[in-house]
């Protein structure tokens, strides 16, 4: 099966002289479509710059990031639409905004969108995700109103309202209890019954070994 995001001999580096720091080091990997992968290893290990290199967060300092067999050269406006169109992902950090509601969090991605989904079906999507990951009551709060754990929920629901083909997830399950842990597991592989590729970057085993493969990365390389 043709891979849907492909990395080929990617590096990347922080910094220059001596406070350089080789985070990534000549990473190939391939992920289909319908997969769901696992990748672990210590803190510190690259996980977490692999992933936003791979989601075009970041560019490479050296090798090429491919999706659907096509190299992802182009200029910032147009990996920002790429980013929006083909990938949804879910920061270690949660990323969401404070001040605002858990609803106007969740439709970021549908804002910028194209075509843009009209304003009805923006709502009803918003409101669908959430219910998915067990937030529908949340819709109206603030943010900053939630829990660590449901604010997680609500990074993940925002990753996943643009139906992305791919979704990049880093730590998802870190703030999340056992029984939550595993409803949010079980949503991430139903969307990959769908045709999405999901990558997990995680420390917990009851995760990974829910996955197809695992991946295990050490000092910014990956290790059979």
């Amino acid at each position: 099966m043709k891979p849907i995001l492909e990395a080929r001999n990617v590096t990347k580096v922080y910094g220059h002289g001596r406070t350089q720091v080789v985070a990534v080091r000549a990473v190939s990997l391939k992920i289909s479509a319908g997969e769901c992968v696992a990748l672990m290893g210590p803190s510190g290990s690259g996980k977490s710059t692999l992933l936003k290199v791979l989601g075009l967060i970041l560019r490479p300092t050296e090798g090429s990031v491919l999706i659907r067999g096509k190299e992802a050269v182009c200029d910032e406006f147009c990996r920002a639409r790429l980013r929006n169109k083909f990938f949804g992902y879910v920061d270690q950090e949660f990323a969401i905004i404070e001040n605002e509601s858990v609803e106007r969090n969740v439709m970021i991605p549908l804002q910028y969108a194209n075509p843009k989904p009209g304003r009805q079906e923006i709502r009803a999507r918003t409101r669908q995700v959430l219910e998915e990951v067990g937030l529908g009551w949340a819709l109206k709060k603030n943010a900053s109103q939630l829990s660590g754990g449901e604010r997680q929920r609500v990074a993940i629901a925002r990753a996943l309202v643009n139906e992305p083909m791919v979704i990049l997830a880093d730590e998802p399950t870190a703030a999340l209890d056992g029984k939550t842990t595993q409803e949010i597991m079980t949503l991430f592989l139903s969307i990959k019954t769908r045709g999405a590729a999901v990558l997990i970057a995680t420390h917990d085993d009851r995760v990974a070994k829910q996955c197809d493969r695992i991946l295990r990365m050490i000092d910014g390389r990956l290790v059979e």
